[in-house]
């Protein structure tokens, strides 16, 4: 203030500077959209103003997470349906040599074959996505299997690293989301030898046992691969239950990205139709306030400023 200005002036221009201030942060709100844009705005809003956007961010970050996963599990949960059909396939085709009726040379083709759909699912144990292998576990830059006749399920094992990767959903709750190819091909023992439902083991069997011409062993691989095939299945589930899962909890997140984003909205926007008719009432107070100040400092001679 100005010692030598009138009371009334005095009292004129902080009431000017009052009205332009509020006109200046009515303007911002406007052209943002913003109520609240940095702490001095609202102090006791702003703590819960930052929560909302941390855990806005976060959401975001989850459903990210979501989306990625949901992609390796269609891929996986579509190898797994082709292995199915290529098991049941290897089962027909024992169940053929399995007859009285079927030559050597009949069983030699068959078991070619067999051999061939070996082959097959070892190139989906090594299902790749953008040079991932998804059944590798935590070693996904290298295929988990290779063919390896020499080997007594006609298969070498390349990586044996578990499978650890979960997904967190907005709740907290751990969904797991991969296995690795000895889980659902290889299957073994606590001695490390195949188990029951072993798929590579019981199809590699069939292809040995239809190439030997030897109708037993034959009808005992068959029996093998149908206990392959239940296995398989189970496999299969769980990646059915595992999409199950991140499609809900997608769902989930997706709403609590809505309610924070409006809790953050409540909080923190502006109600800009009603600032803007607050911007105009202000100016139209301010532009009057100037007209009537100039009208009295017309009416007044210079020592009325001298004290």
């Amino acid at each position: 203030m100005f010692p030598n200005i009138s009371g009334s002036t005095q009292a004129f221009l902080a009431s000017l500077d009052a009205t332009q201030s509020q006109m200046q942060q009515s303007q911002i709100e406007v052209s943002s959209g913003l109520r609240v844009q940095q702490a001095s705005d609202d102090p006791t809003e702003i703590a819960e103003i930052l929560q909302l956007q941390g855990d806005i961010s976060q959401n975001q970050q989850i459903q990210s997470n979501l989306n990625g996963v949901s992609s390796d599990l269609g891929t996986a949960d579509s190898a797994l349906q082709t292995a199915v059909q290529a098991v049941e396939s290897a089962t027909s085709l024992g169940t053929q040599g399995a007859t009285s009726t079927a030559t050597a040379d009949q069983r030699t083709n068959l078991g070619q074959q067999v051999a061939g759909i070996l082959q097959t699912l070892v190139g989906i144990a090594n299902t790749n996505i953008d040079g991932r292998y998804i059944f590798s576990g935590d070693q996904d830059t290298q295929p988990a299997y290779q063919i390896d006749p020499t080997q007594p399920e006609g298969v070498k094992q390349l990586v044996t690293a578990p499978a650890t990767q979960v997904i967190v959903d907005a709740t907290g709750t751990s969904i797991s989301v991969s296995k690795t190819a000895q889980e659902i091909f290889d299957v073994q023992d606590a001695n490390g030898n195949p188990a029951t439902g072993n798929v590579f083991a019981a199809v590699n069997s069939l292809a040995t046992a239809l190439q030997n011409n030897n109708q037993a062993d034959i009808s005992q691989a068959v029996i093998s691969l149908q206990s392959a095939d239940q296995y398989l299945n189970d496999q299969l589930a769980f990646y059915g239950q595992a999409e199950t899962g991140i499609s809900n909890a997608t769902t989930v997140a997706q709403q609590f990205q809505t309610q924070e984003t409006s809790n953050l909205s409540q909080l923190r926007d502006a109600d800009v139709a009603s600032v803007a008719v607050q911007l105009n009432q202000e100016q139209v107070q301010n532009q009057a306030a100037l007209s009537a100040e100039s009208e009295v400092l017309q009416q007044r001679d210079l020592f009325s400023y001298l004290g």
